[in-house]
């Protein structure tokens, strides 16, 4: 049997095979290679960063931090089985690597009740913040966004192939909380163009803060002094 490059040599050496056979090979081969550089090309060095937390052991120790199934109303379902790998992978990068607590069944594919338009959803999750005693709501969330929204952001942005999706408008992220007897919920809705413009230095994090859309326990658009 001959090694790689004595068939290489022996395939293409002259009067081998016809000159329209080895042309036909050699298209065939530029073809196969253009196609591997292409689908290399589509998953960034970050991207791939992320699904390598998508291990099958992690398939299995994540999966009920993802939406479950049985609640989508949209096409989030779809994107949530076409993305399986990367929520996983969110799932570890920022459980492993980020050290925060993902709340159970919170990485999915939301759409904005208060505009009602289920056509553009957004990829996202919730934080356990765990109990924060008794301070205001405000000043909890402030703490929360100028501790964790960035590094979750640059995580859960790293999946390109997600958001180049039409229906992909954004992401959602959430923290969730207990203060005395209450559980709260806040919530940072930012666009696609937003955090492209952020990562792309055209606009800075205070702005894009500015431009989001941030929503209180019972989902009223909410100010905060940020």
């Amino acid at each position: 049997m001959l090694d790689r490059p004595a068939w290489c040599a022996t395939l293409f050496s002259r009067g081998t095979l016809p000159m329209c056979r080895r042309r036909n090979i050699l298209a065939a081969q530029i073809q196969i290679a253009l196609f591997l550089f292409a689908t290399c090309g589509l998953t960034s060095e970050r991207e791939q960063a992320v699904l390598s937390y998508s291990t099958e052991r992690n398939m299995v120790k994540y999966a009920d931090l993802l939406v479950e199934e049985e609640r989508y109303t949209t096409a989030g379902l779809r994107y949530q089985k076409k993305y399986h790998r990367h929520l996983i992978g969110i799932a570890g990068e920022i459980v492993e690597n980020r050290k925060l607590a993902v709340e159970k069944h919170s990485i999915g594919f939301y759409y904005d009740k208060r505009s009602g338009d289920t056509r553009s959803l957004y990829l996202g999750l919730d934080i356990d913040a765990g109990s924060r005693g008794g301070k205001p709501f405000e000043r909890i969330a402030v703490d929360l966004i100028r501790s964790d929204l960035a590094n979750i952001m640059q995580t859960i942005h790293a999946c390109r192939s997600v958001f180049n999706e039409g229906d992909i408008a954004g992401m959602v992220i959430g923290w969730k909380w207990t203060a005395g007897a209450a559980r709260e919920h806040l919530s940072v809705w930012i666009t696609k163009a937003d955090f492209i413009r952020y990562e792309d230095d055209l606009l800075t994090f205070d702005g894009m803060l500015q431009r989001s859309t941030i929503t209180n326990t019972r989902g009223r658009v909410i100010r905060l002094p940020l």
